[in-house]
């Protein structure tokens, strides 16, 4: 009877502590969706952000060129029209990015998942190395104009084209380490978490 008694609270034991881990992998599961979800909002809210700044940009830059006049053979003009088209290509390839964000679904498989985010990560790190590229031509050509164009640069006018420059920088990598590196990170580490605790279920 003692035995029999011993073996029930055995099993009794047993079957506890088995939903004790069930229970604490469910959780640890819903922790860390909860936080690739949370990352992947993030992205999704700044790259919002990103096509709405130039949305916004796109009619003052077209303002900006007309008024430079149609015929007018100013390197200023020229200048405008390159940002309106780099600001196109923000607003297309923002647009491809928030598409490929709106894709991912954590309530598909882990790996489908690991793949499509890795595969983003590499479109979202050539997209910024192409656009800061740009942004840093620019600014040289813009340099280049004003000194090969002679035009009288007041101080301060310098002043607000050097502080612009390493805001830019400064700025970038900013963007770069906090809001890109930073979340996708997260959510690629989550992922692969997930895939470690299905692995050993």
């Amino acid at each position: 009877m003692e035995l029999e008694k011993l073996k029930e609270i055995w099993t009794s034991l047993d079957n506890r502590m088995q939903q004790q881990e069930v229970l604490k992998t469910t959780l640890i599961k819903e922790i860390l969706i909860s936080k690739s979800d949370k990352a992947l909002s993030r992205l999704i809210n700044y790259s919002y952000f990103g096509i709405i700044i130039c949305l916004i940009a796109m009619p003052i830059l077209i303002w900006i060129y007309s008024r430079y006049g149609v015929f007018a053979d100013s390197p200023m003009k020229i200048i405008v029209l390159i940002v309106a088209i780099f600001t196109l290509f923000g607003i297309i390839t923002g647009i491809i990015q928030i598409l490929k964000l709106h894709k991912i679904d954590f309530a598909n498989p882990v790996k489908g998942n690991i793949y499509m985010v890795e595969n983003l990560n590499i479109y979202n790190k050539r997209t910024l190395i192409y656009s800061y590229v740009f942004v840093l031509l620019l600014f040289l050509a813009l340099g280049c104009v004003v000194l090969l164009s002679h035009i009288n640069f007041e101080p301060w006018r310098w002043v607000a084209f050097i502080t612009g420059f390493f805001t830019f920088i400064f700025g970038a990598a900013w963007e770069y380490k906090r809001i890109y590196r930073r979340n996708f990170n997260s959510i690629l580490k989550s992922l692969e978490e997930l895939k470690e605790l299905e692995e050993t279920e």
